[in-house]
């Protein structure tokens, strides 16, 4: 059975971390997808299920929402997320967060679907492979 995917950005899929996990490869993969860090009623990647940030005891327990609206932040795990995705992915976790913030998640949204679809086919863009996920369109970074 193929998997099916949202056509849009929705509130679930941005990540605790302030990642899209739809424009993740995990979120997008045909066998064993993620459902995105936020689902909680479907099985998940170990990497997911033991990240530090999405299992981090202010979030559960409901004091915050999202990194962002912490004292520590941006704390040493998401700092350190933070610099491994701007090197390899060219996207930046904090300044997601920082981001929604700012506009609003509805905004932020908006502005990531325009960002993550590739124009000349309206397919959607992979953060983690330089190409459209529609028509295969590979750039370089």
């Amino acid at each position: 059975m193929p998997v099916t995917f949202l056509q849009s950005t929705s509130p679930a899929l941005i990540a605790p971390c302030g990642i899209n996990c739809r424009v993740c490869i995990a979120y997008r993969r045909d066998m064993n997808p993620c459902p995105g860090c936020r689902i909680e009623d479907r099985p998940k990647p170990k990497t997911r299920v033991i990240c530090k940030i999405k299992t981090c005891e202010k979030r559960v327990s409901g004091e915050i929402e999202n990194c962002v609206d912490c004292a520590e932040f941006p704390c040493f795990p998401l700092a350190r997320l933070d610099k491994r995705y701007r090197a390899k992915y060219g996207t930046s976790p904090i300044a997601n967060l920082v981001s929604i913030k700012e506009l609003g998640l509805n905004q932020f949204i908006e502005n990531e679907n325009k960002r993550c679809s590739y124009p000349e086919c309206g397919g959607l863009l992979c953060m983690h492979k330089p190409q459209c996920l529609a028509c295969g369109y590979a750039w370089n970074k």
